[in-house]
């Protein structure tokens, strides 16, 4: 008899041994049961003789396809050598290993190999336990943790963890940086009030991130550890850290960036200033020559300026249209006094002379650096929606929305104020006018905001 079937032989005495030794042998029975959860095989010389059905489930195979089986088989290349050299041992070993399913698919499990020794035979008893979502659950905090590291110490902000007293739990690299250290574990355990100048802001900042309302950024004044006054911008929430509720700070220097905007901000108070003086200058200039036009010319900004604001101007916008009302008729000081104060009616020929004053005012301000385009503004108050206007005869969409609302203050002004060459008006009459003129002159929606502004008791006096 070859030696083959000698093994074979063998290996079925073992098998019948064994399925004795379960039904009979209650400590043999206990034993399998205490490792219920647990894939169990049973190797004699390489081979399974036995498998529990928890191993089977967990390598995807039926029973029939595993007893018999070299247990070598079920193992991955790259684990071969480790297994063959653990199988020969005859000790107990606990370690983790990789197995192939039957459907082809890598999985992670922790081994347990205890010799037993049987009627003088070495079997091995291999315990399974699949560890596969363990270890992917692993891998992912571990690669989560890596990304977190790569972002917190390439953003350029500083990312601090504060505990509900304002302690760092957490910083890293570029907030110690910012407040004057190497890195972030050298700022754990100390305060962050102890870098800032106004401690009373960052309690309140903090409350409101407590109180979930904080989503914007606050300007804070701090001296870092080198005694060096910097400005930073805060935005901060609160999260849950290790357990417990800590509030989470991005922080960035502003320094630079607030040196510059202050010295903008001081340089454009400075030019407003200027501005406004320009403003006043050429305003008054024109009153000195023509006290009609000078007053005209502030009731005109006025009225103006509120109906912009309850269009839905606002800001620099307002100020802009201030400005283009208190100079928008600067270009009758080009027109002859005797014409600017003409009783009664005006001959043609001076009525072009005063139909010039919007190009001559244009030409006088277009030199001035403004914010807003007053010149066009100036160019266009005489303009008419339906073309009839001068010195371009524009139509609607082409007349800017500020000279239309300027239009408008303009022409009720006129109407219901005295001038040398004109009667004037009752408001009701002047009112009904511009009315009926609206959607052929004047812009139908700013006729609409300045007659609800009027009737809410507008005045034109203190100008």
């Amino acid at each position: 008899m070859n030696k083959i079937n000698k093994r074979n032989i063998k290996i079925d005495k073992i098998k019948t041994e064994i399925n004795k030794l379960i039904k009979r042998e209650k400590f043999f029975s206990n034993l399998i049961l205490s490792f219920y959860d647990s894939g169990i095989a049973i190797v004699d010389g390489g081979n399974i003789i036995f498998c529990n059905e928890k191993f089977t489930e967990i390598l995807g195979y039926e029973k029939d396809e595993i007893v018999g089986k070299n247990f070598l088989d079920l193992i991955i290349c790259e684990e071969k050598e480790i297994w063959e050299k653990n199988l020969t041992k005859k000790t107990d070993i606990n370690f983790e290993s990789k197995f192939l399913k039957k459907d082809g698919s890598e999985i992670f499990v922790k081994v347990n190999i205890k010799c037993i020794n049987y009627k003088n035979f070495i079997l091995k008893f291999i315990l399974l336990n699949d560890i596969t979502n363990e270890k992917l659950y692993i891998q992912s905090i571990k690669e989560s943790s890596e990304r977190y590291k790569v972002l917190t110490e390439t953003l350029l902000d500083g990312i601090i963890v504060l505990d509900k007293k304002g302690k760092f739990i957490f910083a890293n690299n570029i907030a110690a940086n910012i407040l004057g250290f190497d890195k972030g574990d050298e700022l754990i355990g100390r305060s962050f009030f102890d870098f800032l100048i106004h401690k009373e802001k960052f309690e309140k900042e903090l409350k409101l991130i407590n109180e979930a309302k904080s989503s914007y950024f606050i300007e804070h004044e701090i001296i870092d550890n080198r005694g060096l006054r910097l400005f930073i911008e805060s935005i901060g929430r609160k999260i849950i850290y290790m357990g417990q509720e800590v509030f989470l700070i991005s922080f960035r220097d502003i320094t630079d960036r607030k040196i510059i905007t202050d010295n903008l901000k001081k340089a454009i108070e400075k030019n407003k200033k200027l501005l406004e003086q320009t403003v006043i200058t050429l305003s008054e200039v024109i009153s000195q020559k023509d006290p009609y036009t000078g007053n005209h010319q502030k009731r005109v900004a006025k009225l103006s300026v509120i109906v912009a604001k309850e269009m839905g101007f606002t800001g620099g916008l307002i100020e802009g249209i201030k400005i283009a009302g208190l100079l928008h008729d600067i270009g009758k000081i080009y027109v002859p006094t005797d014409i600017l104060s003409k009783p009664g009616k005006l001959t043609e020929i001076e009525w072009e002379f005063i139909k010039q004053h919007p190009e001559l005012g244009a030409k006088i301000v277009k030199n001035i650096e403004f914010p807003w385009d007053i010149t066009e503004i100036i160019l266009q108050h005489h303009e008419r929606i339906d073309g009839s206007g001068y010195p371009k005869k524009l139509k609607g969409k082409d007349i800017l929305l500020e000279a239309k609302i300027i239009s408008v203050a303009d022409s009720l002004e006129s109407m219901i104020f005295h001038r040398p060459y004109k009667e004037k008006k009752t408001l009701k009459e002047a009112l009904n006018e511009i009315e009926i003129l609206s959607g052929k002159f004047y812009d139908p929606e700013v006729v609409s905001v300045t007659l609800k502004i009027i009737k809410k008791g507008f005045d034109f006096e203190d100008c």
